[in-house]
């Protein structure tokens, strides 16, 4: 199984990844200590620090400031001291993580610790000639910016910059210059300076390399990963990490129809409930538009369960060819297209899915194949391969699709392997609904394990149908649209549990999507 952090990692990974962790219960101070904690061991081994030798420490505002603040403890407890330069004021000072180490080193440690702020770039003058001074210094650190920088740096981090820059180059051979994490004003997706940028002796980055950091370049030389004490099961397991950046929020000037338009197709004369409950999740989200395709035969009992519904419908008792024509104007306007709950094991259904996947993929638009979709497609798997799709079924629905037999929910390995080859053989996402939700694109592996046993119920299938049809429409990619989707139905009905009772129901998880969001959001 492959992580979905490898060797190297994009920045927003380890966004993911911090989050994840916390979820499972570490909390974020913690992993600054380690991070701190880390660096710290490994210039005292590297530089074989004295207690005669000095260190600055540059620090911003963010979370790489926070690093700063610890090592300067961390140093401390080694009997070195350090001048901790903040770039900005302390009430500026962002994350509760950083503010907490802040206030133990500007309240407390005042013998090995000395602090200057710069509250501009005049101030900098005065850092600069007391780190010449003090011939003892020999460590510059660069805790300025972390990996979200964009666009041009502002004061006074530029002129921090300038003057760490400035200082190494008029005594080379004094100062070693070492970033945390990240050279500040180096992009570490692509290694690109917009601006300007500390030139490193030295990177110790976290966890896992980024991609686009190399040594032996203009900024940096050298690169060593240290751990902070990330486990892999915020690697493995679905967290909050995942669901955050997928949740994303209307612009200012936003019109109808920008936020995510949804087309569902199913529903037959034995099913009405199934396209229903998929069409009211993504209402209930908060997606734009929704317009549901049945057929006439349910198409006013669809309508009765809300005015917010938009159904279309055509002639007969199961979803034909005939129904074709309309169809095709409506997935030209969906950014998603849902098809199967409900719509039944006919032959001419059949007939009419392969038009449609025909059609969506000349449309280059997102997929979501649920229910029966999953059975009616088994001998027309070849049309999906290499779609931007996301295919739900539960074990039964699997069995009948491919044939594939799968190990039991709780061996990770041997279940988990079965899933990503399949995935990668097919090259879509595919997520197993179960106790676990095993989810892979083929190259990645996520498991989610939200949900409670109470969820065992009609309509819960359909929801997580609509909700992988959200994410998509929202322009998530299919694995991150399946993770989010899978842990927000399963946190639903987790809070439905909590706030309902044990005896609740598909209508009831989506009535309460809003809410649970929101208490959600609280962990955010």
């Amino acid at each position: 199984m492959k992580p979905l952090s490898s060797e190297k990692i994009l920045a927003e990974e380890i966004g993911i990844l911090d989050n994840n962790s916390e979820w499972l219960g570490i909390p974020k101070a913690h992993l600054m200590e380690c991070a701190g904690y880390s660096f710290t061991n490994e210039i005292m081994n590297r530089y074989k620090l004295k207690s005669n030798n000095k260190v600055a420490i540059f620090c911003g505002t963010g979370n790489n400031g926070g690093d700063g603040f610890v090592i300067a403890r961390h140093l401390s407890s080694f009997r070195i001291k350090s001048l901790v330069v903040l770039g900005g004021t302390p009430d500026k000072i962002r994350t509760s993580e950083a503010n907490l180490n802040w206030n133990i080193i500007s309240k407390n440690l005042d013998y090995n610790v000395k602090i200057m702020t710069i509250g501009d770039s005049s101030e900098l003058n005065e850092v600069r000639e007391f780190i010449k001074k003090e011939k003892d210094f020999n460590i510059i650190i660069d805790g300025l910016l972390g990996t979200g920088i964009k666009g041009k740096i502002r004061e006074p981090i530029s002129s921090a910059i300038d003057a760490i820059n400035a200082l190494k180059a008029e005594e080379s051979e004094r100062f070693s210059v070492i970033s945390i994490d990240v050279p500040s004003g180096l992009d570490p997706n692509t290694g690109k300076v917009s601006d300007k940028a500390i030139k490193s002796d030295l990177v110790i980055t976290f966890h896992r390399n980024k991609k686009g950091m190399k040594k032996n370049t203009k900024f940096i030389k050298d690169i060593v990963v240290t751990s902070i004490g990330i486990p892999e099961e915020a690697n493995l397991f679905v967290g909050k990490g995942d669901v955050i950046p997928t949740l994303k929020s209307r612009k200012l000037n936003t019109h109808k129809g920008q936020y995510g338009k949804i087309f569902v197709i199913g529903g037959s004369k034995n099913y009405s409930g199934a396209p229903t409950y998929s069409s009211l999740t993504g209402i209930s989200f908060g997606i734009d538009l929704v317009i549901t395709h049945a057929p006439e035969v349910v198409g006013d009992v669809i309508r009765s369960y809300s005015p917010n519904l938009i159904v279309r419908t055509s002639p007969g008792e199961w979803l034909n060819k005939k129904a074709f024509d309309e169809m095709v104007e409506l997935i030209e306007w969906a950014d998603t297209i849902l098809i199967g709950p409900g719509l039944g094991l006919q032959k001419e259904t059949e007939m009419l899915l392969v038009q449609l996947i025909n059609k969506i993929k000349d449309e280059k638009k997102s997929l979501v194949l649920d229910a029966d979709a999953l059975k009616l497609v088994k001998d027309h798997l070849d049309l999906i391969k290499g779609l931007p799709v996301i295919l739900t079924p539960h074990e039964g629905e699997l069995k009948i699709m491919t044939g594939i037999v799968l190990p039991s929910h709780d061996k990770i390995e041997e279940r988990g392997k079965v899933i990503q080859n399949l995935a990668q053989k097919l090259n879509v996402t595919i997520l197993v609904k179960g106790s676990y939700d095993y989810i892979s694109d083929g190259e990645f592996l996520k498991i989610n394990r939200t949900g409670c046993p109470e969820m065992s119920i009609g309509g819960t299938g359909d929801i997580l149908a609509g909700l992988c049809a959200c994410m998509l429409a929202l322009k998530n990619d299919s694995l991150h649209a399946a993770c989010s989707a899978a842990f927000l139905n399963g946190y639903i009905g987790e809070y439905c549990k909590k706030v309902i009772g044990p005896r609740f129901t598909a209508m009831d998880m989506i009535n309460s999507i809003n809410k649970a969001i929101l208490e959600l959001a609280k962990h955010f």
